[in-house]
């Protein structure tokens, strides 16, 4: 009897165990599932801070990957000297599980904060994977296992590759917008073949955004990414462009954000750049700009380059006329746009659904939460839409904070957590009348997306990283 029972206790404690492992919350890439920066928690605390519903707290190396959580273990990438490291931790303790080190193989140019560790780690539940610009990419088994390494050949971003990577079904998705030789790349995730990959278009300035899966009518998976001056539905099994919208886009970061059978995409609106600002360039005062003359500056010579070999005469010399003509193709284009999903070919006459072009951001994507679409700006604007018909709810500044916002906002529990290049995190109560819970200094520059998994929150800054929770 003794015996039955101490079986039955323990079945009854597996079964526990069991539980608890269904029920822990992914989330397993840049901005969590699909990019969307929701979570499903509950009990997530709205007074954070250094001394405030401080669950743990370690320091962290430099890189702006954001975190991620699956099954149990948290994973970001740092860099230092020449090494590129991969960090394994217990999301509710903070402990070290294991660490893995590549060496970086060239240079590669990034404009600060981006750097070697920008993109953000993705994991599929049995490999993670994670893109260093100036190493490739490289997958690791959860226990840390080097898997296979791939070197990707040289970049020609102007920024710096900010696009993380995405996984779908067997395949690990890697996706070069730049100013020469742009493409998306499959290869698979358990050997690192490449399966295929496809030419993208050169923007002007490039392009640094994280793509999204949807699914099509006939349930079939597909890829749509935000790129240079065009949107494209892609089959991710072949690499097939399906459809595409124009015009919508110039230099976008922001994540396209799946809502039901449409997709959000938001970037500032182009704006005339005067040639002027390059004076400081023209060294011999002609009024033009040559290759010779930036010579020391990598952006700007890709960015001559570029302009020369699209608008120009090919004798890697500018103006003002070729200048001109390349920032037109961007002019007006960008803003918050709602998209249908789906289509054949050019569908940029039919699958505009809405748009709002004034105060966007550059750089921080939205969040979708209870139908309301949620952007923040430079200088603590919060505003907020009706997702379905673009109409605007409320537009106001965040009290206590005024400052940049690389972060992208994510939501829960019904709050949305926003926290701006110097520290500054705001807690906001959800909804059409949306007000701010809380504000905290972490006191440290924060460039990373935060996450959510199970109750807690989990912050990158660029000296730490801390776990909140109640």
């Amino acid at each position: 009897m003794i015996a039955r029972a101490n079986t039955l206790c323990a079945i009854a404690a597996l079964l526990s165990f069991s539980a608890a492992l269904s029920f822990a919350e992914n989330w397993p890439r840049f901005r969590g599932e699909n990019g969307t920066g929701v979570s499903a928690s509950h009990g997530l605390p709205v007074e954070v801070g250094p001394k405030k519903n401080l669950v743990w707290k370690i320091a962290s190396p430099k890189g702006t990957s954001s975190p991620i959580i699956v099954d149990g273990q948290l994973y970001f990438s740092s860099y230092e000297g020449k090494q590129r490291t991969l960090h394994c931790l217990d999301p509710a303790t903070g402990k070290t599980l294991w660490t893995r080190s590549v060496t970086k193989i060239r240079d590669e140019n990034a404009t600060p904060p981006n750097g070697p560790a920008t993109p953000t780690p993705v994991c599929d539940g049995k490999h993670v994977f994670v893109l260093y610009p100036d190493a490739g990419v490289v997958c690791y088994t959860t226990a840390g296992e080097e898997k296979w390494k791939l070197d990707l050949k040289p970049f020609r971003s102007m920024h710096g590759i900010g696009s993380s990577l995405v996984t779908v079904d067997d395949l690990v998705i890697v996706v070069a917008d730049q100013l020469a030789e742009s493409y998306m790349a499959a290869f698979n995730a358990e050997t690192g073949k490449q399966i295929w990959k496809s030419d993208r278009l050169d923007g002007v300035t490039g392009g640094y955004s994280t793509p999204s899966i949807y699914q099509a009518a006939d349930g079939s998976k597909r890829l749509v990414v935000s790129g240079p001056l065009e949107v494209v539905g892609y089959d991710p099994a072949t690499g097939k462009r399906l459809w595409w919208i124009n015009g919508v886009t110039n230099a976008p970061i922001c994540v396209p954000i799946v809502w039901h059978d449409r997709v959000f995409v938001c970037e500032a609106l182009g704006e005339p750049i005067p040639f002027s600002l390059m004076a400081s360039a023209d060294k011999n005062k002609d009024g033009k700009i040559s290759l010779e003359e930036v010579k020391s500056n990598v952006p700007m010579t890709r960015l001559v380059e570029r302009i020369d070999k699209g608008w120009g005469n090919h004798t890697g010399v500018i103006g003002p006329a070729e200048w001109d003509k390349a920032w037109a193709t961007m002019l007006n284009k960008g803003g918050l746009v709602a998209l249908q999903l789906g289509g054949t070919g050019d569908v940029t006459k039919t699958n505009i659904r809405w748009t709002y072009g004034k105060g966007m951001p550059s750089i921080s994507s939205p969040v979708i939460y209870d139908d309301l679409i949620y952007v923040v700006r430079d200088g603590g604007i919060l505003t907020t839409f009706e997702a379905a018909s673009g109409k605007l709810v409320k537009q106001a500044r965040l009290q206590g904070h005024g400052r940049q916002y690389y972060a992208s906002p994510i939501a829960a529990d019904g709050k949305i957590f926003l926290i701006d290049t110097e520290g500054g995190l705001s807690v906001v109560k959800a909804g059409r009348d949306w007000t701010t819970l809380a504000t905290s200094e972490l006191g440290e520059a924060c460039w990373a997306t935060p996450a959510i998994s199970d109750g807690r929150l989990y912050v990158r800054t660029d000296k730490a990283i801390y776990c909140f929770g109640i």
